[in-house]
């Protein structure tokens, strides 16, 4: 049997038995995913649950609201080889938001029929209580690692970018937001994390100092089918909750 060492480690700590998984690493092998993905699997490759979330709301201002909360801890369990995988970037510190915007991108790419034949993703992203503003272009086609430096350079939104996605902090307002949107382009989704702490990060090794609970509302356009966005809000939750798979492309 083939199993990589993290994956060992943490079948371990989650008193699993590994002969129980189908790997999906080459020849079989069992990968760190596969241990912490809840999802069912199939031969060939592991895949995201067809189910979906319902609103949690009545619509509002032409969105679906779904409200939401998830552990983050198996984030903090891979969060020293990650950092260690992409050279220690930002002190060992990765931002939530590194991992919120990429959650977010691929759980909207589940039903993709609301994209540009480009299939370019814009996301505009708003931190430190909405005074720091960061425009990321073609954010689905960037790795971790890219995405996590262009978060950190702050780069400002070109004249008349219009993002298909906005990921706010908890304290961004909707009068912020309006004043960065091109007129008359909505995004498709919106993503409000809600914390109550200014330590909504998490350091190398589960620094037990940083929360790791994240609530959040995410908002879906009803230009979008409603069985479509249940099942993007379905898939943003489950991907919160696999962080490995954020760090791949596809």
């Amino acid at each position: 049997m083939l199993i990589s060492p993290l994956a060992a480690k943490l079948c371990t700590a989650r008193g699993i038995n590994p002969a129980t998984l189908r790997g999906t690493g080459p020849r079989g092998r069992i990968m760190a995913a596969d241990v912490t993905l809840t999802a069912p699997q199939r031969r060939g490759g592991t895949v995201l649950a067809d189910f979906s979330t319902p609103p949690t709301r009545e619509q509002k201002d032409g969105y679906y609201v779904y409200d939401d909360e998830v552990n983050m801890s198996a984030l903090a369990d891979i969060s020293m080889p990650i950092a260690v995988q992409c050279e220690k970037l930002l002190n060992n510190r990765y931002s939530l938001f590194d991992y919120i915007v990429r959650a977010v991108v691929k759980a909207c790419t589940t039903c993709p029929s609301w994209q540009e034949p480009s299939g370019k993703i814009d996301v505009l992203l708003f931190e430190h209580k909405g005074e720091k503003v960061t425009a990321i272009e073609d954010v689905g086609h960037k790795s971790i690692y890219k995405l996590a430096k262009e978060t950190a350079n702050h780069t400002p939104a070109p004249e008349n970018f219009a993002p298909h996605i906005i990921v706010c902090d908890a304290h961004t307002t909707r009068s912020m937001v309006a004043a960065r949107l091109t007129s008359g382009n909505r995004p498709g989704f919106a993503m409000l994390a809600r914390g109550t702490t200014e330590k909504d990060g998490i350091r190398a090794g589960g620094d037990t100092a940083y929360k790791n609970t994240l609530a959040y509302t995410f908002y879906v356009a009803t230009t979008i089918p409603a069985e479509e966005a249940n099942r993007i809000a379905a898939a943003l939750r489950a991907l919160l909750y696999n962080p490995i798979r954020l760090l791949l492309l596809s």
